[in-house]
């Protein structure tokens, strides 16, 4: 009958884990959430140090919004908190690649998304950082917060002593270096 059948050889699953920035350096990850797409959608991320304890973390609601947009808006944010706050150096991790993509070719598209790039750019070269990649089992934190902003439409910052329940488990994970594993 002509057909061909390709076996799909399984990959073995990766160790993942949160790493920590050098000394003296902080790192912000961001994750945005849209629950459609469009949908209600949402912002959030969270600064680190070295150590791993929380310096601040963060949450927007959006109202009705694309994935896109909300993972743009999560990087924005962090990097104006960033700056107001004064934390850095500074790492920036993302689990969109579009987005390091976009950022990367500084692409045009529809004014909100190229205003948002434009933004960012103008952050990354104020504070001498680069977006770069992490995978979402290492981006948990990051994850939760927005997929939280996003259903329950929050908008808020949080501090050390704010954070509580699922999130303050899931850092101590990522302190303690505990690694998730990642599908090939």
């Amino acid at each position: 009958m002509g057909f061909i059948f390709r076996q799909q050889v399984p990959r073995a699953p990766s160790i993942v884990r949160w790493q920590a920035p050098s000394p003296s350096w902080f790192k912000l990850n961001t994750d945005g959430s849209s629950l459609g797409n469009p949908g209600l959608a949402g912002a959030a991320g969270i600064i680190k140090d070295s150590a791993g304890h929380v310096h601040l973390a963060y949450q927007l609601a959006l109202g009705t919004g694309t994935s896109m947009l909300a993972e743009l808006t999560a990087v924005w944010q962090g990097m104006e908190l960033v700056l107001t706050h004064g934390l850095a150096p500074l790492v920036v991790e993302v689990d969109a690649t579009t987005v390091i993509s976009l950022l990367q070719s500084r692409a045009s598209g529809k004014w909100e998304v190229q205003h948002m790039i434009m933004r960012i750019v103008c952050l990354q070269q104020l504070l001498v950082t680069d977006v770069q990649h992490v995978f979402r089992e290492a981006n948990g934190a990051a994850d939760h917060l927005a997929k939280e902003a996003a259903s329950l439409q929050l908008t808020r910052v949080l501090h050390h002593d704010d954070i509580t329940g699922i999130l303050r488990g899931i850092l101590c994970l990522d302190r303690q270096g505990v690694p998730h594993f990642r599908r090939g």
